[in-house]
């Protein structure tokens, strides 16, 4: 597995695992998953004072907050010929946004923060990830159900559109699964990844159009649709008849993003998934 060598210095080789394997030996152990997932969202907010509300509570301050801003007191133009209650607006980016961040975040170092469970026993390393982006469904549904709640409330009528919800919710689990299982792999190699994650989240929000509609970008918003998750968002919005005119460009990058992180995903752990544990 492992050799030195005075000239190369540490080198790291192990066998390959076959692609057909280890998505079989994924879809296998998928009780496990789901299993586990849930045992970590509840030890997540074990202790919280507030529990589990939190996973739901967090969004829906974060989206008043924003609402009361943008209308009461900068009052910038923000939906400009858009239609829709405003509060609608900024919880159905909010809330998938949150989802994804947490995803993303909390992944990248779902591998090396596994190492007692991984260096004991053999499963692909990538449920690791998997788990964490699956845990994360168990506080989104209640919160998709207040969002539904809210625009009932606000009077947003409902229609066939409201079945964009089911789309939405694939993309962006596949999304966040695509991007943890990435960086989860190259945080094994890189530990740097996790604080350029942490870094980058900030700037990432305000550039996915969560508060403002992409037809106020002008020149702008073809930028702003190359966003992976900004497609991801506007599903959501098109459940509520609240997304951009045209919104289906963002959704086309949304899905190119997907599909070549899953199969950077793919590569990867086909190639290392046997040596991660050395270097845990």
């Amino acid at each position: 597995m492992a050799t030195a060598s005075i000239d190369h210095g540490f080198e790291l080789t192990g066998e390959t695992s076959s692609l057909r394997r280890l998505i079989r030996d994924i879809w296998a152990s998928r009780d496990l998953i789901r299993i586990l997932s849930r045992k970590d969202f509840y030890v997540r907010y074990r202790r919280a004072s507030f529990g589990v509300l939190w996973a739901v509570g967090l969004p829906l301050v974060q989206a008043v907050v924003l609402s009361v801003i943008f209308t009461k007191i900068v009052h910038v133009p923000l939906i400009r010929g858009g239609k829709g209650p405003y509060p609608v607006y900024v919880f159905s980016g909010i809330l998938p946004w949150t989802f994804f961040s947490n995803a993303v975040s909390g992944g990248v170092t779902t591998i090396t923060d596994g190492n007692s469970i991984a260096t004991r026993i053999y499963f692909p390393r990538a449920l690791l990830p998997i788990v964490s982006v699956t845990s994360g469904m168990y506080g989104f549904m209640p919160g998709l159900l207040i969002l539904i709640g809210l625009a009932l409330a606000f009077g947003v009528p409902f229609g066939i559109q409201l079945l964009w919800i089911i789309p939405a919710a694939a993309v962006m689990f596949a999304l966040s699964t695509a991007f943890a299982l990435v960086l989860a792999g190259m945080q094994v190699y890189f530990r740097d990844m996790k604080h350029i994650i942490a870094a980058i989240m900030i700037p990432w929000f305000w550039a996915s159009g969560v508060f403002f509609p992409l037809q106020n970008l002008g020149n702008l918003r073809r930028w702003v649709e190359m966003n992976p998750a900004t497609g991801m968002i506007q599903l959501y919005r098109a459940a509520f008849s609240t997304a951009a005119p045209h919104f289906e460009t963002a959704v086309w990058w949304t899905l190119g993003w997907t599909v070549a992180l899953l199969v950077a995903a793919a590569l990867i752990h086909r190639r290392y998934d046997r040596v991660f544990v050395d270097l845990l």
